[in-house]
């Protein structure tokens, strides 16, 4: 059985925040300061408390993470709800100071994480019972910086600037000015830093680090902000910033790939993989989801015919140019339609192809799970609503049935996985020095996996770019990672302004360069009395 530590207790502090009033520093929903810090087993409970905001619905930092490539080339959302984020509103261009979904739980919860980090590290300064070691301070005090710089990491990618706050607020400083997007960056450089000197090193798989940060994992995550960092403005890369981040990542050891990329995401597989580096953990009865519902059944995530067309023949050339590319009739295609004649015209698609592309994508309403592989009589019906005619295939559990409201998960959401930490080495190094043997190494590792073909030799630094890009597009697809890519490479104009799939003509996604960064939510300005500002793309 899965082994998920701080769930003890989870539900002692959920409630210790409102959304309305994630400030308050003692909430009435809370047990009280005076008799709560009275044993370790408090300040554990409390730390599950702080870990818990990653469920809170509609889990943007959980179960709807994926959805964030609805906002970019991979994907689309045909439901207009918050539970995905306002995925489809954002992707559409209508993205304001009143935008729900991401935009305003991202900035809550975030914040309400913080919340409750510093009533932990504060009674934990004074508290000098028995039961707790230096050991166990150190552990818990580590794990409450990294966490707050995660929370911390995630307000930096959306939003330009917000305020920095270090401690528990009172009523009389409850309400802050914008911090600088330097001095934001600096503190959550800081907290991994400190982190990751206090914690021991040891693997996510190890008992002790079960659903806790890892000196490996802060590392990576420090790299991705580093890499966003090494970009300017154009999108052109700082060879020296770059160069910093190849050694960060060389540093993180004892990590491997998986069998097969998809094992990552399958519930009975996740605990033994050696890759798995963070995730948000889940354990049936109590802590389940309904990913399966929303990416399965729903098409919360409807793949384009872009992304479809991303993935390489298995000698790696690109489908069309491929002898290996089996010729279909784009008119079937073109179409959300599931009759049979469309599945046989969509599944020539697969023929021939990269074997992430079925282990990520599924087509004409049906995925096959027998024994996990992919036998042709295999198919199991999932959705009548797949409206480009693909859907996700990456994040769902074997079934026999279609997924319905009763149906629910424990798979664990994967946030960092080895794989990507080879691809960031590939890119950095890249950059830095050009395609050294250091690339070609770890990029070719990563599609070894997949039994897909080395790349070509002598092939120059904007080439191997490409070839990079194209590498994390494939592999870490609805991770929730390709939107921030695109948006350090400052990308999104070209490749998803305007962007539209074949068989949706009139969903046309919209992005202006003020999109870059979200608005602070509107409510959250006018509590504050003018002392907290609107970004000025949205004044």
């Amino acid at each position: 059985m899965k082994k998920l530590k701080y769930l003890v207790s989870i539900l002692l502090l959920g409630a210790t925040v409102s959304c309305s009033d994630f400030l308050q520093k003692d909430p009435p929903a809370s047990p009280s300061q005076d008799i709560f810090w009275q044993r370790k087993s408090d300040f554990d409970s409390a730390l599950a408390g702080c870990f818990s905001v990653v469920y809170e619905w509609p889990g943007e930092m959980s179960q709807i993470i994926a959805c964030f490539d609805n906002l970019t080339d991979n994907s689309i959302c045909q439901h207009n709800e918050d539970t995905y984020g306002r995925s489809q509103t954002i992707a559409l261009g209508d993205l304001d100071p009143n935008t729900t979904g991401f935009v305003s739980y991202m900035y809550t919860h975030c914040y309400m994480g913080i919340a409750r980090i510093h009533l932990v590290i504060e009674n934990l300064a004074n508290y000098h019972g028995s039961d707790m070691s230096d050991e166990d301070r150190s552990f818990i005090l580590a794990q409450c910086k990294a966490l707050r710089g995660y929370f911390y990491s995630w307000l930096y990618q959306c939003y330009r600037e917000v305020p920095l706050v270090t401690s528990s607020l009172d009523l009389d400083n409850m309400y802050q000015p914008k911090a600088t997007r330097a001095e934001i960056y600096a503190q959550i450089m800081q907290d991994f830093d400190e982190a990751i000197a206090a914690l021991p090193d040891k693997l996510y798989s190890d008992s002790q680090m079960s659903g806790y940060f890892t000196p490996g994992a802060l590392k990576a995550l420090k790299a991705r902000l580093m890499l966003a960092e090494a970009y300017d403005e154009n999108g052109k890369a700082d060879p020296t910033k770059m160069a910093e981040i190849v050694p960060l990542l060389e540093s993180i050891q004892g990590y491997s790939l998986a069998d097969r990329m998809r094992d990552n995401f399958l519930s009975d597989k996740q605990l033994s993989s050696p890759e798995i580096m963070f995730s948000v953990r889940y354990l049936a009865p109590n802590i389940t989801h309904s990913m399966d519902l929303y990416y399965g059944a729903w098409t919360t995530c409807g793949v384009t015919r872009d992304l479809v067309d991303e993935f390489e023949c298995t000698d790696g050339l690109k489908w069309g140019e491929s002898p290996l590319t089996v010729s279909v009739d784009e008119s079937l295609l073109n179409t959300n339609a599931i009759e049979e004649e469309n599945y046989n015209e969509r599944e020539k698609l697969f023929q021939n192809r990269d074997p992430r592309l079925r282990e990520t994508v599924t087509h004409s309403g049906y995925a096959t799970f027998p024994d996990e592989g992919y036998e042709e009589n295999g198919r199991i019906k999932m959705t009548d609503q797949q409206q480009t005619g693909f859907g996700m295939m990456k994040l769902l559990q074997p079934t026999t049935v279609m997924p319905s409201y009763s149906t629910i998960s424990d798979a664990d959401v994967v946030i960092l996985r080895y794989a990507e930490v080879l691809l960031m080495i590939a890119e950095a190094e890249n950059e830095a020095n050009g395609p050294t043997q250091k690339v070609y190494d770890a990029i070719n590792a990563v599609r070894a996996r997949s039994e897909m073909p080395s790349l070509p030799e002598d092939l120059s630094q904007e080439e191997m770019r490409e070839r990079i890009r194209h590498e994390y597009r494939v592999e870490l697809a609805f991770e929730g990672q390709r939107y921030f890519q695109l948006k350090r490479w400052k990308l999104m104009e070209k490749l998803v302004n305007g962007a539209v799939d074949p068989a949706l003509p009139a969903y046309i996604k919209v992005f202006k360069p003020a999109f870059y960064y979200w608005p602070i939510p509107q409510s959250e300005i006018d509590k504050a009395g003018g002392i907290l500002e609107q970004d000025p793309n949205y004044a």
